[in-house]
């Protein structure tokens, strides 16, 4: 690993410069923002990746930032670290072709929540928020947006939901926050109007203003600027990180539901509008005929659907769930134990994917799924480590089918320590990856978009 250099301060003051005028021409959007620059950045002078949600020592959410640089050639970082107390830490280092760097936000500013803004001479480097023990993992991101839905959080006794928001302009942001539960909508005074600074971080408490309620759902409306958001749940002892989705959907996949005996898993969602929304959930297992599980949720509420444990669905191992609903919802995937939960956002078809071992355990299941009625031409290549040799082969994926990564892909007897890029020629493609686990399958983390 990379030992930090401090910089002289000569270096230091161009670098926040160079970091201030980057965010500068960041504009208000929604398009969804991506957690790597590999295929449509190839040739950009810089880019850019924020991350956040991470706290210090005195909260749940302690853990650091890995930086991985997939190119040939080395790339130079500068990482200007945010605390909610208003302190910076600005740090440049190099990454040398194909290797990787931690650092701990916890031990560059003093605060008890951070954000990181990092700017990178060029495309192709990837970063990743690892959570303690690496129980929960978090692609960082490219850009801010402007409308942000997640669904699932609990502020019930042994749980806390924070929303961990940054600002990665020059100007102030202004936002309202309104959730959503199975008694209905709110939108609590301190809520709304809510600002954040430029280059600033704030964490907002949900269970400040909805106290003991389980599945909230949440709608960010950003009224000027935009801003990076993380959704941050501890359940008992239990941390996981909500990235959340951009836009209301009526379809969403959820490859690798854990059915095995000891597991909690559900399905939550909301419903934003005025009108009763039905959601229909097909779970499929391999040899087993399992009935459509439906849910009618009610004008601007929550509810789930149970996966396990479920009278209608046995135990037996990973299920293939797909979600339709009569109107626009928002989702996630509650799995977890009795000792505690966490949750997870479904990742969008695309056309490429970047599967990192950030944990450095390794992945109990590492699947990829065509979302799509056609078949799908995969392409899998190793992006190789110091000592490891590049691999790379295709297969053709059939249509609504899902298959194990190390199943069809023989270039790599295991996933641990390596790095593997992902493509298809259409963007129907999904991957999902769980982290080794017992019971297996309780933590599920996303793969990074390599658009």
């Amino acid at each position: 690993m990379d030992r930090f250099r401090r910089a002289p301060i000569l270096v230091v003051l161009l670098a926040l410069l160079v970091l201030a005028g980057v965010t500068t021409l960041a504009h208000s959007s929604n398009v969804a923002p991506k957690s790597s620059s590999i295929a449509s950045a190839q040739n950009a002078n810089s880019t850019a990746l924020y991350c956040t949600g991470l706290s210090g020592t005195s909260g749940a959410e302690v853990g650091h930032l890995t930086f991985f640089n997939t190119t040939m050639f080395p790339r130079s970082l500068n990482v200007d670290v945010v605390s909610d107390k208003g302190l910076t830490s600005l740090s440049s280092f190099t990454l040398k072709s194909h290797t990787s760097t931690a650092i701990f936000p916890e031990n560059l500013a003093k605060g008890d929540d951070f954000a990181a803004a990092v700017q990178v001479d060029g495309s192709g480097v990837i970063g990743e928020e690892v959570a303690a023990k690496s129980s929960a993992e978090a692609p960082c991101i490219s850009a801010g947006v402007t409308q942000w839905y997640a669904s699932g959080f609990d502020t019930t006794v042994g749980s806390t939901a924070n929303l961990s928001i940054y600002n990665p302009t020059a100007t102030p942001a202004v936002f309202n926050v309104s959730t959503y539960s199975p008694s209905g909508f709110s939108a609590p005074a301190p809520f709304q109007g809510m600002s954040v600074g430029a280059h600033d971080q704030m964490e907002i408490n949900l269970g400040s203003q909805i106290v003991n309620t389980s599945n909230i759902g949440v709608h960010v409306n950003v009224l000027r600027g935009s801003i990076v958001i993380e959704g941050v749940q501890q359940s008992g002892s239990v941390v996981s990180f909500n990235s959340g989705q951009n836009n209301l959907v009526t379809t969403a996949w959820y490859p690798e539901v854990t059915t095995v005996n000891n597991a909690v898993a559900q399905i939550r969602c909301f419903n934003p509008s005025a009108l009763p929304v039905t959601v229909v959930a097909t779970v499929t297992i391999p040899d087993v005929a399992v009935a459509p599980q439906m849910l009618t949720l009610a004008p601007y509420a929550s509810g789930d659907i149970p996966i396990t444990p479920n009278s209608a669905i046995p135990p037996s191992g990973y299920a293939n769930v797909e979600l339709k609903s009569s109107g626009p919802v928002a989702t996630s995937l509650l799995t977890g134990t009795s000792l505690g939960t966490s949750l997870w956002a479904p990742s969008e078809p695309d056309s490429e994917f970047i599967v990192a071992d950030f944990s450095g355990k390794g992945f109990d299941a590492a699947t990829v799924s065509n979302t799509s009625r056609q078949n799908l031409k995969v392409t899998f290549t190793s992006i190789p480590g110091p000592g490891q040799s590049k691999v790379s082969s295709s297969v053709d994926l059939a249509a609504n089918t899902s298959e194990s990564i190390l199943s069809i892909f023989s270039g790599l007897g295991t996933l641990k320590a390596h790095t593997l890029l992902v493509t298809s020629n259409h963007p129907e493609l999904l991957v999902n990856l769980t982290l080794p686990t017992t019971p297996s399958g309780v933590v599920v983390v996303s793969p990074l978009d390599g658009g």
